[in-house]
């Protein structure tokens, strides 16, 4: 599916809204993903794991994601994939961290708040307690992963209108985005 005008920039944006700036490669990309999609997704899923940088190894007949040095950005850095049943805690906390450092943020995280027998659900609704001021920010990729970055009110607005207007075409499967609150329950 060849994307139209608007839906092209709506990718470019959200994409450089996510990666915190222009990297015309990833836009590319993600663009790509989108017009060989071939299932009711229309491409969002693919364009969700280049983001948090688990592109799949298109040369892997499998699907497999890349080794990172074929990754056209470092892994779980400015965006987060995950299930719910992983990372473990102290991944957790290194993704928090590197989103700190792509995204110049800064706030402090009480680790003792957290618990290893909880899972990700649990821990972003103690983190979105803990942060003043920013937003955890969910987008739907078709599945029960969790697609998050943190961002500020105002780019947390621009990016779920741009993933808004970036989906709305697709037919098939209805995408949303939200902000994670303290009462998240996954």
């Amino acid at each position: 599916m060849t994307l139209n005008s608007s839906q092209s920039e709506a990718l470019e944006k959200f994409c450089d809204i996510i990666v915190c700036g222009r990297n015309e490669m990833v836009f590319k990309r993600c663009k790509e993903c989108m017009e060989n999609a071939e299932d009711e997704y229309g491409g969002i899923p693919d364009v969700l794991y280049v983001l948090s940088g688990q592109d799949t190894d298109q040369a892997d007949p499998f699907g497999n994601v890349a080794d990172a040095d074929k990754q056209l950005l470092k892994q779980q850095y400015y965006f987060i994939s995950s299930d719910a049943g992983a990372p473990d805690l102290d991944d957790f906390f290194i993704y928090i961290e590197n989103i700190k450092a792509a995204r110049g943020l800064s706030f402090t995280v009480n680790k003792e708040k957290f618990s290893c027998n909880d899972c990700i659900v649990e821990w972003l609704a103690e983190l979105s307690a803990q942060l003043k001021d920013l937003y955890i920010v969910n987008f739907d990729g078709g599945s029960e992963d969790y697609h998050f970055t943190i961002m500020d009110k105002q780019d947390c607005e621009k990016a779920m209108a741009l993933f808004g207007r970036l989906t709305t075409h697709i037919v098939g499967y209805k995408y949303s985005s939200f902000v994670i609150t303290d009462d998240f329950l996954g």
